[in-house]
């Protein structure tokens, strides 16, 4: 069922589009930049302006990060509405967005798809912040605008730039309990016409017992290096890189599915997993008709390998690479400049290779697939409050049914109130992933060619009130109704007959109680189901989280409170009485408190506890969630 095209129309508007960029350069005019903090930078195939954006979607930024004292990713994710994040001990995490599968949600570094190609996820163990600037969670369907995984969402990373000419530099360290420890260290240099950062970080833990019997930590190490770069070649022509490697050496136990109950599930082994990541890309960026026209060509590459040391189940090492090239050309409508204007249309060509190797004690082999795809996203700001966006994307690809994806959405700001009233609607695609289409251990799973891709059709209503700067609130109603949904059984991979539902409620709100003290809180109700009527894993029914921020000691220091609930969470028992059943996990409640305290100018020091009551909880049927834990850090920058 193999398929071939030749990509003769969309070459020839790219050829069209680069000598139309030539022709028109000696006319560029100079880039007006906007900040980062102003925009909704994944929201469109260009950045969109925050207060126009007509959808669902939260932001972090590094000031939140520093604030609530937060680590990982992961733990920013888990105080977002709209998200649920398991962990399955120390190394492996899942995040699910609206009660969609964990391949379901797009993950960006700067721009460039970090998902691996195996099994469609993103690896958030461990995933550190310390050189994050923003992060972004777009939630609802957005594969109009990025194709195949962003049927639930998008997650979109941003790492730190010099935000001002000069050198600036620092970094910290932390000490804590699992004998856990965290360096970091960075320096960004700024200068006339451009930029170059460049960080690295470094954490060392012994983790949990995840057998909580038998005493043999799982020790997690991860290397992290981060540099990006760009530069003014020319009035109106910019370029640019960035660069991300991830070493990880982690242990992990064994599973024993002889086991009567969850205590007994996990038993001490020493299996044993190396990782490794690297994100890069390289852009440039030209001006044409005076600025109404800004043309953007870029090179991305994600390449992750996974090597397994396991005393059961022997060595095996598997490999995942994704290259793409994308031209997007933004044109204004309006005749203003491509990046405010309040009109503009966006064109998207892409091409993608996708590859998956296996070396195991089981099988060999390496399989490949490529897909081109065209998009366009209309953006549409009106005086009377009207904010209007429209995409459309049509994708071909080697094997499958192509696919077409299309979502409008619009928001209406009520005139001389704080109320914002916005709906979307959109259809989403999700390929069968490498591995559920190729397989790797014959005799063990073998992989479907047969598979047809996942498509949803999705709807969210919404409204947002402002308080005047001195707080805000948020209703979201969403539901999504999946079509041949992909399940596992036994040794292949299956569509789901009929339709997977998925639907539910999120409410956040935020109050600036007085000049010292900030509230936040918000609450999701998920209800998530195949079309069998089984409940999803892992999409917990009710989670609230609540955060309180204060201000002490004339401002120089800051105490602060996090507190989560998860209620109605349900998993597949691998045990037991009731193996391969789905059932529910008992509800629990976590409290983490932060503290900082400014010694100088330029040096912090800093204090948390995670898990202040010591809740014993279960994420993932089996695994712990992390006991008491306590931390000590200082942090420095000039």
């Amino acid at each position: 069922m193999t398929k071939t095209r030749a990509l003769s129309a969309q070459t020839r508007i790219l050829c069209l589009t680069t000598a139309l960029t030539a022709a028109l350069a000696p006319g560029l005019a100079a880039a007006q930049e906007m900040a980062l903090d102003d925009i909704v930078v994944s929201g469109g195939l260009t950045g969109i302006a925050a207060e126009a954006f007509t959808r669902d979607y939260s932001a972090v930024t590094a000031e939140d990060i520093e604030r609530r004292g937060l680590t990982t990713v992961e733990a920013a994710l888990r105080a977002l509405p709209g998200v649920s994040v398991a962990s399955s001990g120390e190394t492996y995490t899942n995040v699910f967005l609206r009660g969609g599968e964990t391949n379901h949600t797009l993950v960006l570094i700067d721009g460039v798809v970090a998902n691996n190609t195996t099994n469609g996820e993103f690896s958030f163990s461990g995933l550190p912040v310390a050189d994050i600037a923003r992060i972004e969670v777009l939630r609802g369907p957005q594969s109009a605008l990025y194709g195949t995984s962003a049927m639930a969402g998008v997650i979109s990373i941003t790492t730190k730039r010099a935000e001002g000419p000069g050198l600036s530099y620092g970094g910290g360290v932390e000490v804590g309990g699992n004998d856990s420890m965290r360096l970091n260290a960075y320096a960004r240099q700024g200068f006339e016409g451009g930029q170059v950062s460049a960080s690295v970080e470094r954490k060392t833990t012994e983790g949990e017992d995840g057998a909580r019997a038998g005493g043999d930590t799982e020790f997690n190490d991860v290397d992290t290096i981060s540099l990006n770069g760009d530069y003014t070649i020319a009035p109106g022509v910019r370029a640019g890189l960035s660069f991300r490697h991830v070493d990880q050496r982690y242990g992990y136990d064994a599973t024993n599915y002889l086991a009567t109950d969850p205590a007994d599930y996990i038993v001490d082994s020493d299996e044993r997993a190396h990782r490794q990541q690297t994100i890069a890309a390289a852009w440039l960026e030209a001006e044409a008709m005076g600025g109404r026209l800004l043309n953007r060509f870029e090179l991305g590459s994600a390449r992750e390998t996974s090597a397994y040391q396991s005393p059961s189940f022997g060595d095996s090492e598997y490999g995942s690479a994704r290259q793409r090239f994308k031209y997007t050309g933004s044109f204004a409508l309006d005749g203003g400049d491509a990046r405010s204007a309040a009109q503009k249309l966006n064109l998207l060509l892409e091409a993608t290779r996708e590859t998956f190797d296996v070396d195991s004690a089981w099988s060999g082999g390496k399989e490949s697939r490529n897909a081109r795809g065209i998009a366009l996203d209309y953006q549409g700001q009106f005086g009377n409050g009207i904010d209007v966006q429209a995409g459309l994307r049509h994708d071909q690809i080697d094997v499958f049914e192509d696919p077409t994806s299309w979502n409008l959405s619009a928001a209406w700001q009520v005139p001389g109130s704080g109320l914002r009233l916005r709906g979307a609607v959109g259809r989403a695609t999700v390929y069968p992933t490498m591995y559920e289409q190729f397989g790797y251990a014959p005799g063990r799973f073998t992989g479907n060619p047969d598979l047809k891709p996942e498509t949803a059709l999705s709807y969210e209503l919404g409204a947002d009130y402002d308080f005047g700067g001195q707080g805000n609130l948020g209703l979201t109603l969403f539901r999504a109704e999946v079509e041949d949904m992909i399940a596992s059984a036994g040794a292949t991979a299956y569509n789901i007959a009929g339709t997977s539902k998925r639907q539910g409620v999120e409410l956040s709100g935020a109050w600036q109680a007085n000049d010292w003290l900030h509230l936040a809180a918000n609450y999701t109700y998920t209800d998530a189901h195949s079309a069998t009527g089984a409940r999803l894993d892992r999409r917990p029914m009710h989670e609230l989280g609540l955060q309180a921020q204060a201000e002490v000691l004339q401002g120089r220091g800051h105490v602060g409170a996090d507190l989560r609930y998860v209620a109605g969470s349900y998993a597949t028992e691998f045990f037991g009485a009731n193996y391969g059943a789905v059932t529910k996990m008992p509800d629990f409640t976590t409290v983490n408190l932060t503290a900082s305290y400014d010694l100088s100018e330029n040096i912090a020091l800093n204090a948390r506890i995670v898990n202040l009551f010591d809740e014993e909880y279960y994420e993932t049927w089996g695994y712990y969630g992390q006991s008491r834990t306590a931390y000590l850090g200082l942090s420095a920058k000039w």
